[in-house]
């Protein structure tokens, strides 16, 4: 199932991107995605938002618009920005001061994969995978 919204590059917008986010993924129980997919995925979706808000032009009266794509054992995330092309996202160094470069570190962390969004497009892609069947084996004790 694949679904898309576009939202104002306005800080408010980040909750309202997660909110949507987590709101689809609740309504596909019949995929069983794992709690703690559904929290990453939302968290990620909040990171790469706060990017397009903070880092490029749609925080500057643009727009930011997330695409996801929801399969059983995948969940594919675009957040695609008014960014530059040549102003891609990257995995920065972070030292424990830091104020700032942590948002692609922590996708980086939880993502299955991610990468910046194929040219001309801008912004950010991330997957998040889970094991779609999970059956145990028939010697563990206590399986019937």
């Amino acid at each position: 199932m694949a679904y898309s919204e576009e939202f104002p590059g306005w800080r408010d917008q980040i909750r309202r991107a997660r909110t949507w986010t987590d709101n689809i993924l609740a309504a596909h129980s019949e995929f069983e995605i794992p709690d703690d997919a559904v929290a990453s995925t939302v968290l990620l979706v909040s990171e790469a938002a706060t990017n397009a808000v903070c880092h490029t032009a749609s925080g500057r009266g643009g727009m930011f618009t997330v695409r996801m794509t929801v399969d059983r054992g995948r969940i594919r995330v675009d957040v695609e920005d008014e960014g530059k092309a040549e102003s891609i996202p990257f995995l920065r160094p972070a030292t424990p001061m830091a104020e700032r470069g942590r948002g692609i570190r922590l996708i980086d962390m939880l993502a299955d994969t991610w990468a910046p969004l194929p040219r001309p497009r801008c912004g950010i892609a991330f997957t998040i995978t889970w094991a779609a069947e999970r059956t145990a084996p028939a010697d563990l004790p206590g399986h019937r």
